[in-house]
């Protein structure tokens, strides 16, 4: 007589397909964790050096590179400035803006009174803000530019001065101011030193602005590399959640089955 055959069905054992489920998934992560690592190194490797706030100048280097410099044509834009000073200057000495209303008049001797004299700020801040290099050089040309020129206004407004009063002082006895040796040495010297200091400040400023930045840069980009890590755990967990439920589900089915 033929045997009977056992026709209940056994459950079948996936316990080596969840072991290779949970290896699989155990990879994965671990080369999401690396990901982020990874990530910080390339930044930290990319990262531009910062330049030290403070050096000494290397005044030879720095001469030689003046050419270079020059070539930028913002550098020539307090220069040009200036320029526009001494002729203003000169039309408002010969009465050229008389007919002109009140406000234009006010404001061009506004303009003049900042950049005019040697003492004046804005003309050499604007010099070495603008140089890519030697901004302490262009600041002291600047300076000595402007000295020059504030001498040769105080000498064109004398010489008409003494033209156009010349009876008067000669009838008291009086003189009109001139350039003097003194002046000169004074007004250049002071023109020089402000302009070197006023320049080299402007270099600094826009180190200090560059620097912020980039800083403001990189603490951006660190703060977007923890949010997506914190998104990374974030679907990890529910990736594990995920497996859970489905192993819980699968081992209720077995049972249920067996």
């Amino acid at each position: 007589m033929p045997r009977s055959r056992n026709t209940r069905l056994r459950p079948k054992d996936t316990s080596r397909a969840e072991a290779r489920r949970r290896h699989r998934d155990e990879q994965r992560e671990v080369e999401e964790d690396l990901d982020p690592q990874a990530e910080t190194e390339a930044v930290a490797e990319e990262a531009p050096k910062s330049n030290p706030m403070f050096a000494m100048p290397n005044v030879v280097a720095d001469i030689r590179a003046l050419p270079q410099v020059f070539r930028k044509k913002l550098v020539w834009l307090p220069f040009i400035l200036l320029a526009v000073t001494f002729g203003l200057s000169v039309a408002l000495i010969n009465g050229v803006f008389e007919g002109l209303p009140d406000p234009v008049t006010s404001v061009i001797s506004l303009y003049i009174s900042l950049t005019l004299h040697p003492t004046s700020l804005f003309i050499f801040f604007i010099g070495g803000f603008v140089a890519a290099r030697a901004s302490y050089l262009v600041g002291g040309i600047l300076g000595v530019l402007s000295a020059v020129i504030y001498l040769s206004v105080i000498s064109i407004a004398s010489e008409r001065a003494r033209v156009e009063h010349a009876d008067t002082l000669l009838s008291t006895g009086g003189e009109v101011a001139s350039v003097t040796p003194e002046l000169i040495v004074q007004t250049v010297g002071m023109g020089l030193v402000i302009g070197v200091f006023a320049g080299g400040f402007a270099a600094w400023y826009r180190r200090f602005l560059r620097s912020s930045q980039e800083r403001a840069a990189a603490n951006r980009a660190q703060k977007e590399r923890e949010q997506a890590e914190k998104a990374k755990e974030q679907a990890r967990a529910d990736r594990e959640a995920m497996r859970t439920q489905k192993y819980a589900e699968r081992e209720a089915r077995r049972k249920s089955s067996s």
